[in-house]
Order: structure tokens, then C-alpha cells, then sequence
């Protein structure tokens, strides 16, 4: 006797099943809001700006007319009754909307527009639905198919729902009123932390420059080689995971995970550098792993607040699913990328514009999480060439158009002492000190903190406790 259960014979992808009952729709409400729009004027404004698509109506005639309307307000002209049906004839649509009883028949539907943004709201819900629905049937269909990668399907599912999020979710505008009382709650919090609304960095000038990381800002942390892009980044992550409790994942796209904790387990014990550690150069031999052991307990005890993730050659729907995933699990206060050179991005053409996908994703992957997201970037070769004291320029951000565009702030990091350059303009010695230039700030000022750091170990703290 046949299976009656679905095949999955290699190369076969059977259909899904059809839905027994109608997709989620309201008719009259769709009627309600175009007979409404053929009213009145601001009726269609508010429709236009509510639904942006056609798509949101279920009927294809009401999606004729909702085009139709569309097409009139764009090009400046007046959309009634007769401008609607002249539209439709011209676009060949009358006849297959139904004629002119049709079109005249929904102005018959609502007596006025008082209730159009809730309608209109409504449809938005049931639309969603549809998408929805749709989405997981074409999803059930690939995971029939065998011959897709299982891993490649997850993280497919995981970039079509971010999607669905950020195509449906529209936000209503608010009047200063409304805003009002919030700004001065935030206010009011901003100055009982005094200025730190933020992640805090970990460095007291820093903090009072920034406020701290700012939920949704993308800040972009660039230096040439061996500046120590990557100890700044470690620095952060654990002020942020360990300090304060954040939860906090780093995507290190160079670096293997152990190389990372080896630095982390230095930066968290004295006495040892990370190359003591990688090469195990320890004086009291294997006793002493245990007392290393000891002293770093805090990645242990805390360290499920700080994930990460190196898995190489990251596309930035790769990262932005694997964030959704762990911010279901736990908010995410912290997002750490390393860098952004080795990622892929969405488009495929010459590198400035893969790259001006990766860094506009970064962007909206902070204001999905509504958390910062530091991301590493390297610096063209120009500083090299450059005399005197080599410092970087927004200029020197490799493809830098697009990441300077998207960027919330950009920080330069430089060490004087690495160029032989004994000493800061104010006197003060370059030797186990790095500069953090805030070039770009949008939300505030620019300027420049001088920070004392160990290269050995990673460590930063302020000049004034060094």
C-alpha cells in the first residue's frame, strides 16, 4: 500500500498543503477605507501613508483601486469617483475591477472618515497575517526539500522573519505633546546617572565625552594594524559583560575563540601577558594553571553574560539572525564585531557596495536590538604614507562613504609610542597610553581621550589611576 505522508525523495520538494479556510481578510473594512479615500482628501493621505502596499488589501479589485489612487496623489492630481475610474481605464484594469458600479458601489460603504486609521490599522494586522502564513507555507516547503543544507534553511527562516519584522511593523508619528513627558524622564534619569545614559566604557573621560554606548547607535572603532583594535574591543565586552551585567556577544570573524579567551583570562589575571599565556610560559609550571585558573573565576562565574561567536567569513543576514536568536533568548545590552572587512555582505557587485550593506545592516541591527553595536574597521594604507605623526582621517576608512554615512560614532584609535613619537602636544608621555579620537559624534561632541593601556596584557583604564 502507498504512504499517504509527504515524499522526500532527493530532488523532490512537495507543495504544502492548502489552508482548509480563507486566509485572514476583511472586505468591508477594505471597502470602508477606499470608498472613504474616494471622499476625502486627507482620507487618502492617511491611507497612503498606513499602507504603503497594496498588498495590505486581499482582494485584487480593491488592489486596483488602492493602485489607481496611488498613482493619482503621486502625480499631484485630484483622486475621486471619476479621476479613479479615468485611472483604472487607463491603466486597462476597469473591466477586471469590476466597472464603474464597482468603483462608484464603495463610496457607499462609509458615511465618513472619523474611524480611517483604525481601519486602516486593521487591515495592517490582517495583512501581517497573510505574510505570516504565507512565509511559513514556503518554509515548510524547503525544509520537505533534502536537498538544502539544514543550517542554511535556519538561518533563511531567521532572515525572511527579520524581514516580515521590519517590511510590517509601521510606527505612528507622535506630536511634541505626546513626546513630552517622556523627554523629561529620560532627562531626569540622565541626570541622576550623571550623563551616563549608556553601556558604560569602562573609561571615565570616554563616558563623560559619550554618555556611554547608546542603545541604537552604531559605533565604529578604526586604526591601522596593531593599535589594538581588537584589546579595545575585549576591554568594552567585559566592562560591559562582567561589570554591568549586560549580556553581551562578540562576532569575532578573525580570531578563534580560544585565542580570545586566552586574552580575556590575561586581562583578567596580573603578572601574566597574553603571549605568556599562549605559550605557556608560566615560572611555577602546571601548578600554577591552577592558580591562573583561580584568579580569572570571573569569566566563569559571569561569563554567561558574554557570548561568542567566530564563525569566519559572516554574512551580515548571518549575524543579524544570530542576534534575533539571542536576544529572544536574553535582551542583548552589547554587540561586538571584529571586523568588518571579513564580513559578506547582501549585494553582490563591486566591494564599496558589499560594504555599504554590511555597515547600513550594522545600523539597523542596532535599532532592531535598540543596543550598541561597536564593529571593528581597518584603515587604508594612506595613514602609513602620511608624515609626521600618521594620524587617520575619515578619509582613510577603507570604503569609507557608506560607513562614515551609517556610523552614529566614529573612534580612531592611535598610539603615539608605536610611531616613536615620545609625547602628546600638552607634554604628556605617549608610553603606555592610547588615544581614542572621537572624529565623528552624531548625537554630540567631538574631541580627543587619552587612556592608559597595557598592551601586553589588553588592559585600558583612565591616565589618572595609572
Amino acid at each position: 500500500m502507498l504512504s499517504s505522508t509527504p515524499s522526500t525523495r532527493r530532488g523532490a520538494a512537495p507543495t504544502p498543503p492548502r489552508p482548509s479556510h480563507l486566509p485572514p481578510q476583511a472586505l468591508d473594512l477594505e471597502a470602508a477605507v477606499l470608498g472613504a479615500a474616494l471622499l476625502e482628501a486627507d482620507a487618502q493621505r492617511t491611507l497612503l501613508a498606513t499602507l504603503p502596499d497594496e498588498q495590505a488589501f486581499y482582494l485584487p479589485s480593491h488592489q486596483q483601486v488602492y493602485l489607481a489612487i496611488r498613482d493619482l496623489v503621486q502625480a499631484g492630481q485630484h483622486a475621486d469617483l471619476l479621476t479613479v475610474v479615468a485611472q483604472l481605464r487607463h491603466r486597462g484594469t476597469l473591466e477586471r475591477t469590476g466597472g464603474v458600479a464597482f468603483v462608484a458601489g464603495l463610496t457607499n460603504k462609509i458615511n465618513s472618515a472619523a474611524h480611517l486609521e483604525t481601519h486602516c490599522r486593521l487591515l495592517q494586522e490582517q495583512h501581517a497575517r497573510r505574510v505570516v502564513i504565507r512565509a511559513g507555507s514556503e518554509l515548510a516547503a524547503r525544509g520537505y526539500d533534502d536537498t538544502r543544507d539544514p543550517l542554511q534553511l535556519l538561518t533563511d527562516a531567521q532572515n525572511q522573519l527579520s524581514t516580515l519584522n521590519r517590511t510590517l511593523e509601521t510606527r505612528p508619528g507622535q506630536t511634541a505633546a505626546a513626546a513630552f513627558d517622556a523627554t523629561f524622564t529620560q532627562l531626569a534619569q540622565a541626570v541622576l546617572q550623571k550623563g551616563l545614559t549608556g553601556i558604560p566604557t569602562g573609561l571615565t573621560q570616554l563616558d563623560g565625552l559619550t554618555g556611554g554606548w547608546q542603545p541604537g547607535d552604531l559605533i565604529i572603532l578604526a586604526a591601522r594594524p596593531a593599535m589594538g583594535k581588537t584589546a579595545a574591543l575585549l576591554h568594552f565586552a567585559r566592562t560591559a559583560a562582567l561589570n554591568h551585567g549586560q549580556h553581551t556577544s562578540i562576532f569575532s570573524l578573525e580570531m578563534p575563540t580560544l585565542q580570545l579567551m586566552q586574552r580575556l583570562v590575561a586581562s583578567e589575571v596580573p603578572g601574566y601577558s597574553n603571549s605568556d599565556l599562549r605559550r605557556g610560559n608560566l615560572p611555577g609550571g602546571p601548578e600554577q594553571v591552577a592558580h591562573i585558573r583561580e584568579q580569572a573565576q570571573r569569566l566563569r562565574t559571569h561569563g554567561h553574560r558574554l557570548h561568542i561567536d567566530d564563525t569566519p567569513g559572516l554574512s551580515i543576514q548571518q549575524l543579524r539572525a544570530k542576534c534575533a536568536r539571542l536576544h529572544a533568548q536574553h535582551p542583548l545590552g552589547l554587540v561586538l564585531v571584529d571586523y568588518i572587512q571579513l564580513m559578506r555582505g547582501d549585494t553582490k557587485g563591486n566591494r564599496e557596495q558589499e560594504i555599504a550593506s554590511i555597515s547600513r545592516g550594522l545600523k539597523e541591527l542596532a535599532k532592531e536590538l535598540n543596543a550598541p553595536v561597536i564593529a571593528l574597521s581597518q584603515l587604508s594604507r594612506d595613514v602609513e604614507k602620511r608624515g609626521g605623526e600618521k594620524r587617520p582621517l575619515l578619509s582613510d576608512l577603507r570604503e569609507s562613504g557608506s560607513i562614515e554615512q551609517d556610523a552614529d560614532c566614529i573612534i580612531f584609535l592611535w598610539r603615539g609610542e608605536y610611531y616613536k613619537i615620545a609625547q602628546y602636544e600638552d607634554g604628556t608621555s605617549t608610553t603606555d597610553t592610547i588615544l581614542f579620537d572621537v572624529a565623528k559624534h552624531r548625537n554630540g561632541a567631538t574631541d580627543e581621550v587619552v587612556a592608559a593601556c597595557s598592551m601586553r596584557r589588553g588592559t585600558f583604564q583612565d591616565l589618572k589611576n595609572f
